[in-house]
């Protein structure tokens, strides 16, 4: 049986990159079923463009601001594909069979419930090595994946209070604490147009090292839970520490209350097993680093397309 596919993509004041993002979807050899676009209170006009040029696909906005990961679960609840297919408002596939052959693996492995496209950027950064086989990863990135709607179903949606980042990690170890798989496609390419608009690199430090923090106190396993807890704290706040001083950690300090309740209200820790697995696999084959040797194939990579080549967000294509 060939699996359907609902395509879902959030939206803030990026009318032009959308523009591309769906005309470049609807035109894969095997487009989605259906289409909603979520628009997260746009002032941009973006309401104006879909009405006029995306008449088939379903529009729906937002009274305010509520945030990436709502738009979400709003697109998964009200959608009815097999498969839910997540890009960006700035991202699309590189080829027009890539939604097909992610389709084609899930029809293939069961066991498998989430597929990671190949992210490549407009900075250059190439998520996976492009030609190595299909590996297991531990998340897959917003911008470009496909997810089995059983297993999604089983595990549960994003956690709304996350808000903005951090849901793909803590999504991915539920599903390898149920049992499932996600991997990597690193043949499938899907270009990260990465707009700055609505980009706020203090504001995503903030989110990172908080979401961090409430996805341990949710999901870690008692006897791993304080060496963890103090391991998200050291990674992010050296993290933070590179790009100068900041605030950051103050900002995270103040809100440990809140990342303490909102983790215990989730709180559903998965097993210590599949816990350390999913440890590894955030050391060894995360998206943006490489997999392990022997995953490597030796067939040629596809090369980047020029800048020439590449639309440009003024352009309809």
């Amino acid at each position: 049986m060939t699996l359907t596919v609902s395509a879902v993509i959030a939206t803030y004041n990026r009318g032009p990159e959308l523009r591309i993002a769906l005309t470049r979807l609807m035109a894969q050899t095997t487009p989605p079923m259906e289409i909603i676009v979520i628009d997260d209170g746009s002032t941009d006009g973006t309401g104006a463009m879909m009405r006029a040029e995306f008449p088939t696909v379903r529009y729906v906005r937002q009274p305010h601001n509520a945030g990436l990961i709502l738009a979400r679960n709003f697109g998964f609840v009200n959608t009815s594909g097999d498969c839910i297919l997540s890009v960006d408002d700035d991202s699309w596939f590189g080829e027009p069979d890539g939604l097909a052959r992610c389709v084609a693996h899930l029809e293939e492995n069961p066991e498998v419930a989430a597929v990671a496209c190949n992210i490549e950027t407009r900075d250059g950064l190439v998520y996976f090595p492009k030609g190595a086989a299909p590996f297991d990863v531990p998340w897959y990135v917003g911008c470009g994946h496909l997810l089995r709607r059983s297993a999604v179903e089983r595990v549960g949606l994003y956690m709304p209070e996350l808000y903005r980042q951090g849901e793909e990690k803590d999504r991915c170890l539920r599903l390898v604490g149920a049992g499932y798989r996600v991997v990597a496609l690193p043949d499938v390419m899907v270009y990260h147009d990465k707009s700055e608009k609505g980009r706020k690199p203090g504001m995503e430090r903030f989110y990172n090292h908080r979401n961090d923090l409430i996805r341990e106190v949710a999901r870690c396993p008692s006897p791993l839970l304080a060496w963890r807890l103090a391991r998200a704290w050291a990674g992010n706040s050296w993290k933070n520490l590179r790009h100068g001083p900041r605030l950051t950690d103050l900002k995270v300090l103040l809100a440990l209350p809140e990342i303490v309740r909102i983790g215990l209200r989730h709180r559903a820790p998965v097993g210590v097993e599949a816990y350390r697995r999913w440890l590894h696999l955030a050391k060894t084959a995360a998206p943006a680093s490489a997999p392990p040797p022997e995953k490597a194939v030796s067939r040629p990579a596809a090369s980047r397309p020029a800048a020439a080549e590449r639309p440009s967000p003024a352009r309809s294509d």
